[in-house]
């Protein structure tokens, strides 16, 4: 029979756990009990047990910092945590450590007795598939055979930064398919599994629309929805609260970045001849920095703020080769090109001629079309 052993510094939990269960009825045996970490981690040592429950907030040492200790000391020993709603920091790094289950407290001798006959399934069926491969990928990429769901995150975070409002239930509920099997009265694992994905969420839109958005001020209300779910529908309802949270911040960054990049343009088209024109000089202009002006105007425009300031300059630079007689040179100069050969090789990439043949065509009638697509 498997040993169990609990540590909680609430001495009346430690009572009913050890008195209100027929343990050896259950197929279990209870070897023991302490008030903290500090205490268990000599007994666990010596009774070895293969189940250990621990509370996480404890005195002298957590319930988190006796798991990694105690996961090391025995790797294959199952842990469950109890915990409460406002833990999920806690939480998250329980999930690190690799844990078998939560128990939202207070919780029933029921409630134990259902997690330790889910653990002992899982060993039975893990003994049996040993020639299986191994298990799962878990939500933190650790290869486990103790999880018994995962979300796709990345997959959704992609949704969200492309996908449309028509496609949202349909996609929701797909997503959401291994929520159905939570059991979101007594167990935790559900909420940890959404604020996980919830943090992916605004770490995504805060490094997609920069600082202004400020996810991290909308955190505590999500936490408040998270823990307020008791069944699947509410989790997809909550799903659906977060894809339109997310859209209405690409929303608001879709017209701040209009504006942004017209003023950079408008820089642009007033300082082209400028040959030392650089991105830094643009993203002072519009009082942002120039990692995050580099990125937005690639993403919204869909070419690079170098790229289109030499198209600028060759479009420029056609209209006056057009215009007047001014010799090539003269007219590199005026565009921001102060050595001329380099002028004629930018010129002939873009426009697939050189600059007699353009100039050629040009006085002749002939449409002239550079690459880029300027006429």
């Amino acid at each position: 029979m498997k040993k169990v052993f609990l540590v909680d510094d609430e001495i009346v939990v430690r009572e009913n756990m050890r008195n209100c269960i027929d343990w050896e009825k259950e197929g279990f045996v209870y070897c023991g009990d302490a008030p903290d970490g500090e205490l268990a981690l000599p007994l666990i040592e010596k009774l070895k047990p293969d189940i250990l429950i621990t509370d996480i907030r404890m005195p002298f040492m957590n319930g988190l910092e006796l798991s990694a200790i105690v996961r090391k000391m025995q790797p294959g020993i199952k842990i469950i945590i109890l915990s409460g709603h406002d833990e999920f920091e806690y939480a998250r790094q329980a999930i690190r450590i690799g844990v078998e289950d939560y128990c939202l407290k207070p919780v029933s001798a029921e409630d134990i007795i259902r997690v330790l006959r889910v653990i002992s399934a899982k060993e039975e069926a893990s003994e049996t598939h040993r020639s299986l491969p191994a298990g799962r990928i878990d939500l933190l990429g650790h290869e486990s055979l103790d999880y018994p769901l995962s979300l796709d995150r990345e997959g959704f975070v992609e949704f969200l930064k492309v996908g449309s409002p028509e496609q949202k239930e349909l996609h929701i509920r797909r997503f959401a398919k291994d929520l159905e099997n939570v059991d979101w009265e007594s167990s935790l694992y559900g909420f940890f599994l959404l604020h996980d994905l919830t943090l992916t969420i605004f770490r995504e839109a805060g490094e997609q629309y920069g600082e202004q958005v400020r996810p991290d001020d909308w955190l505590p209300e999500m936490k408040s929805r998270i823990s307020a779910i008791r069944s699947w529908e509410a989790a997809c309802e909550y799903l659906d609260q977060l894809a339109e949270l997310f859209w209405h911040w690409r929303s608001q960054s879709s017209d701040r970045y209009s504006v942004l990049i017209a003023r950079v343009k408008q820089f642009v088209q007033e300082h082209y001849g400028d040959e030392r024109l650089s991105l830094h000089d643009a993203a002072r202009h519009v009082n942002v920095s120039p990692s995050h002006l580099s990125k937005v105007f690639s993403q919204e425009t869909g070419t690079t703020f170098i790229e289109y300031v030499m198209e600028t300059r060759i479009k420029k630079a056609m209209e006056l080769l057009l215009s007047t007689k001014a010799k090539s040179y003269e007219i590199a100069c005026r565009v921001g090109y102060q050595d001329p050969h380099y002028f004629s090789n930018v010129f002939k990439r873009l426009t697939g001629m050189t600059i007699r043949d353009f100039r050629k065509r040009g006085k002749a009638g002939q449409p002239v079309v550079q690459r880029s697509g300027h006429s």
